[in-house]
């Protein structure tokens, strides 16, 4: 009976001890993912597609400088891909694809030439300087945005086109105008998304410029992008071609009208 009792103790026992490791691993687990996150900035940029683009390794652009670096590497998760880019101490790029680290007076970054919607994806920078080590991850959306003008049924239509993978923004019209909108309009296209904003745009409009904005929601707030329509009155451009297909009195001589 004795054996008994003290068998049951000691199993018991190792049960909670068991539990307790258990619990300790898990608490310990977390607080290192906790500690991660604590440690790791967290952005988001949206970029126009065609455009060069920019991405830093601090909060303060001028806190990382070349000769203070003991490395910095920027892995990379593209559309399909991932490559690697940064100096450990020697300098190492698999992305061949342009990417390039610069180093100028404002501080070290990551060069981006003429960004397409090929090169969103996560960005994580594991920075050390002599003042201590960072990390960022900046998660890269790219759109592009497209203002164009075109006839329908005889009427003028200024037409906003956005293409974009991740975040729908929202369209409006600088100035803003009086006329009948249309309803804007989205589709999928590949693996794209595009959505459309158009106004109808009389022919006695003397406006010359009209802008399409585009806003995205982001963790650090609205981002804005816009594209410009360059209108010009129907009237005047039909009186400066009939000027230029008209030949004046001299010429008429010259070539023997």
């Amino acid at each position: 009976m004795a054996n008994s009792w003290i068998l049951m103790v000691v199993v018991l026992l190792s049960i909670f001890v068991s539990g307790s490791h258990t619990r300790g691993q898990q608490d310990a687990s977390q607080e290192n993912q906790d500690a991660e996150k604590k440690l790791t900035d967290f952005k988001e940029q949206i970029f126009m597609a065609g455009s060069d683009a920019t991405l830093w390794c601090a909060n303060n652009v001028t806190d990382v400088k070349w000769n203070e670096l003991i490395y910095i590497v920027w892995n990379i998760s593209m559309q399909g891909r991932k490559c690697y880019l940064g100096l450990s101490p020697k300098l190492h790029n698999t992305c061949n694809d342009g990417k390039r680290l610069y180093n100028t007076s404002k501080g070290v970054s990551l060069f981006i030439p003429k960004i397409s919607m090929e090169d969103e994806g996560s960005y994580f920078c594991d920075l050390s300087i002599k003042g201590g080590s960072r990390a960022v991850n900046v998660s890269v959306s790219v759109t592009r945005l497209e203002t164009d003008l075109v006839r329908e049924n005889g009427q003028r239509i200024a037409v906003c086109k956005a293409t974009y993978k991740k975040t729908a923004p929202t369209l409006h019209w600088e100035p803003a105008l009086n006329f009948s909108l249309k309803n804007a309009s989205g589709k999928k296209a590949d693996t794209y998304f595009i959505i459309e904003n158009r106004v109808n745009l009389p022919d006695d409009v003397t406006i010359s410029n009209l802008s399409c904005v585009a806003s995205y929601p982001s963790v650090s707030g609205s981002l804005q992008q816009k594209s410009t329509l360059h209108i010009t009155t129907p009237g005047i451009q039909f009186c400066l071609r009939m000027k230029e297909e008209t030949p004046t009195q001299g010429e008429k001589k010259k070539y023997g009208g």
